[in-house]
């Protein structure tokens, strides 16, 4: 899919040459439809043992729908949704546990990195549990990332923009030499936008229904996998992607 831009975008990334990439990690370097599966299949269990019946598809709509609303906390909407009674809400979700360790990196994510690295700073800001950095080395993402920025260490949780704020000013850059790779709007789109970085929106996992309240919060481009972002970079450098 081509960039969505216009003509002012252009001039301003010619004025303003991209120096750094800061990605998103889950869903976005790092597909976590595993776990997610995992999680579900824990919530159909813990139900079916006490007598109540829940879909595979319904967890999944909810998930999307919880994205669609901008949720926090998309498991506990579910939850709630699900099983009114506070309860038995908690006693199911006791017996959850979100897999972490089923993450495993797109195919593609190592070389897109490897490749990016030789003409760009890169980053990441995301939020993510401790352990964010080990994690990436043991995937072979770290050695061509620079800094990572994680809200788990950092004690900021997009999408606050502060977190993203510290970012630039540990990256020594300005916010119109950046682009943000993120598969959300609320926590990777409307933070970066409102800081007056350059964002990319990959429609990857649950987060698909998502949408932009403003005109100034939309993404600068809209890739439907993290595979199109070199083509997608490549068209919009040089100015020759469609405007919307």
């Amino acid at each position: 899919m081509l960039p969505v831009q216009g003509n002012d975008t252009i001039r301003i990334m010619m004025n303003s040459p991209l120096k750094w990439i800061f990605f998103d990690v889950g869903e976005t370097l790092v597909d976590e439809s595993e776990p997610i599966e995992d999680i579900t299949r824990q919530l159909i269990a813990a139900a079916g043992r006490r007598g109540i019946a829940v879909s595979r598809g319904h967890v999944r709509e909810l998930w999307m729908e919880a994205h669609k609303r901008f949720s926090p906390f998309p498991m506990a909407d579910i939850l709630q949704t699900l099983f009114p009674d506070a309860a038995l809400r908690q006693a199911i979700w006791s017996e959850m546990k979100y897999r972490k360790e089923l993450d495993r990196p797109f195919p593609e994510s190592r070389g897109i990195l490897e490749r990016l690295s030789s003409r760009y700073r890169i980053g990441v800001i995301a939020n993510q549990s401790a352990g964010t950095a080990d994690r990436l080395r043991s995937y072979g993402l770290l050695e061509h990332i620079d800094e990572v920025f994680a809200s788990a260490e950092l004690g900021l949780v997009k999408p606050d923009p502060k977190l993203y704020e510290y970012a630039l000013n540990s990256a020594g850059c300005t916010a119109a030499e950046t682009l943000m790779v993120g598969d959300r709007i609320d926590n990777d789109i409307i933070p970066a936008k409102h800081l007056g970085m350059r964002a990319l929106w990959v429609r990857q996992g649950l987060a698909l229904r998502q949408y932009s309240p403003s005109k100034i919060s939309e993404p600068d481009g809209i890739i439907d996998s993290i595979c199109e972002l070199e083509h997608w970079l490549h068209e919009w450098q040089n100015g020759s992607a469609d405007s919307p």
